[in-house]
């Protein structure tokens, strides 16, 4: 079965507290181990510092390196941190970067349209998939609502979403979960039963969540051969193909 990884971390935490992918050999030597074709990889500076210098420190050390694929963190336009985003989405072209991952919590936002519109707004016209970790779950809905054709993949669901994601699920067709931290009993069977296997993205979240919780929880989730294949690697490579970057 090929695997894709979407979400994996890179680099150093800002306090030592276990394993981290700090050089590319050791990143594609624990890839090799656990059967990982590819992998698109999240910085940690971006995430747990400043997205700019993040994301342009990521491109630097990975370029070479054709199975790793860069994702960039964003920020809502209106403090001009990472330019209009119509220069976003040309400095991301230039540097091979068709994913981008948003984490409002974390960096002091909301994906409310009145403070993310105008970056979601191009995001969407170019159908550039978005891994969005966030507990604003009514501005998920109305961010979604107001930009349809906008890929969104829901980073961090715990298993006690169920009551919240499921009608997301049901409103909104673009909506798909990444599958690290979705560790319910059945869950994946669950949503490919009622929603299709479609909306169904692996992750790892490698290395802060050892990344064989992923990988068994797809292979012993009782999904066949051909579900499980379109999770671990046919919807990425789908959502990807649709981007018009």
């Amino acid at each position: 079965m090929d695997i894709l990884d979407s979400n994996l971390i890179y680099g150093h935490q800002a306090v030592p507290a276990g394993k981290s992918y700090v050089r590319p050999a050791e990143l594609l030597a624990e890839m090799d181990r656990l059967g990982i074709a590819e992998c698109w990889c999240s910085d940690r500076r971006a995430i747990e510092n400043y997205p700019p210098i993040g994301n342009a420190r990521l491109c630097e050390e990975i370029s070479d390196h054709d199975r790793l694929h860069p994702v960039w963190v964003v920020l809502p336009p209106a403090t001009g941190e990472m330019g209009k985003p119509e220069d976003l989405l040309s400095a991301m072209k230039d540097n091979g970067v068709g994913l981008v991952r948003s984490h409002p919590d974390a960096h002091g936002y909301v994906p409310a349209d009145w403070c993310c519109g105008e970056l979601w707004t191009a995001l969407e016209k170019h159908r550039v998939p978005v891994l969005l970790e966030s507990q604003h779950w009514g501005e998920l809905d109305e961010m979604m609502r107001v930009h349809p054709d906008l890929p969104v993949i829901l980073v961090g669901v715990g298993y006690r979403a169920n009551r919240l994601l499921y009608p997301l699920l049901d409103r909104h067709p673009m909506l798909r979960v990444e599958t690290s931290t979705y560790l319910t009993n059945e869950g994946l069977r669950e949503i490919t039963a009622r929603f299709g296997s479609e909306r169904l993205i692996y992750g790892s979240g490698s290395p802060d969540i050892c990344p064989e919780e992923a990988l068994g929880t797809l292979e012993y989730s009782g999904l066949d051969d051909e579900d499980k294949q379109a999770i671990a690697c046919g919807n990425l490579r789908t959502l990807l193909a649709g981007s018009e970057l």
